[in-house]
């Protein structure tokens, strides 16, 4: 006679008969989605929450801004090491979470860019402001990551001098990812270098000017900066001036007027 044989799921083996037998708990399909693995990513803030835990503000490569609860990392035994939660430092992140707020599953260091110092780390916290003020949260960004990645080697490799041509670079990415691309063209026109353009931020593109003052609302610079605007390069003294009050009055204009905090400490630095 043939023996039959009942074959019982191994996720179904639970207590019986006062035997304790294996049981294997599955990770729910739903649970296994949300998770996210190493993925590339930099803090961008980190504040405490509760007595042992870190709130932080991510921005990912693929994920875009994200809030990620760290919980007890400022307990003295934790997996995590302190100088992990750092500022520009490239990072390797894991998480879970459907909600506004992640849980931290892993974070790694995974290095390549020098510590940032003095004049070069307000200009990376300059960045970071902006960002954390622009970026909706799990919006991705992919393009505006690598230009962020590659702004803070700029900042640490270069002189205090260049820092503003890696700030400049910035700015542009930031407004052109917002969909607030700064015109850089005149329509049905070439651009005389010698010329002054106004911007009419209302309608978007620039006119040019005479030598009679331009009307309020207009914002100037000259031909020559456009030129260089296009080619992201922001080294010439006329450019790097006009690049700067243009790119930062576009930025209070679509993100908002309120100061920021990093400037207002440099103005401060500078008068003491």
């Amino acid at each position: 006679m043939s023996q039959t044989i009942i074959k019982i799921p191994i996720a179904k083996l639970e207590r019986r008969k006062g035997v304790d037998m294996p049981v294997l708990r599955r990770e729910s399909a739903a649970r296994a989605a949300s998770k996210i693995l190493h993925e590339p990513a930099y803090i961008l803030h980190s504040q405490p929450y509760s007595e042992t835990s870190l709130l932080l503000d991510v921005f990912t490569r693929h994920h875009g801004r994200i809030s990620v609860l760290a919980k007890g990392a400022k307990r003295p035994y934790t997996q995590w090491r302190a100088s992990t939660f750092q500022t520009f430092q490239t990072l390797s992140i894991g998480y879970t979470g459907k909600s506004q707020v992640k849980t931290l599953l892993d974070l790694e260091w995974v290095g390549g860019i020098p510590m940032l110092q003095g004049a070069a780390l307000m200009a990376g916290y300059y960045m970071n402001e902006w960002m954390r003020r622009a970026l909706a949260l799990d919006d991705a960004h992919p393009l505006l990551f690598d230009v962020y990645q590659h702004s803070l080697a700029d900042l640490s490799l270069s002189t205090v001098a260049e820092h503003a041509a890696a700030l400049r670079g910035f700015e542009l990415a930031l407004l052109r990812e917002l969909g607030y691309g700064v015109p850089l063209t005149v329509e049905n026109d070439a651009i005389v270098p010698e010329a002054r353009y106004g911007l009419a931020v209302s309608a978007h593109e620039w006119v040019r000017i005479g030598v009679a003052p331009a009307p309020n609302e207009m914002h100037v610079v000259h031909g020559q900066t456009l030129l260089d605007l296009q080619r992201n390069q922001f080294h010439a003294a006329q450019t790097a001036l006009e690049s700067k009050h243009l790119l930062r009055f576009l930025l209070h204009h679509h993100i908002g007027e309120r100061p920021l905090y990093t400037r207002n400490l440099l103005i401060e630095l500078h008068q003491l």
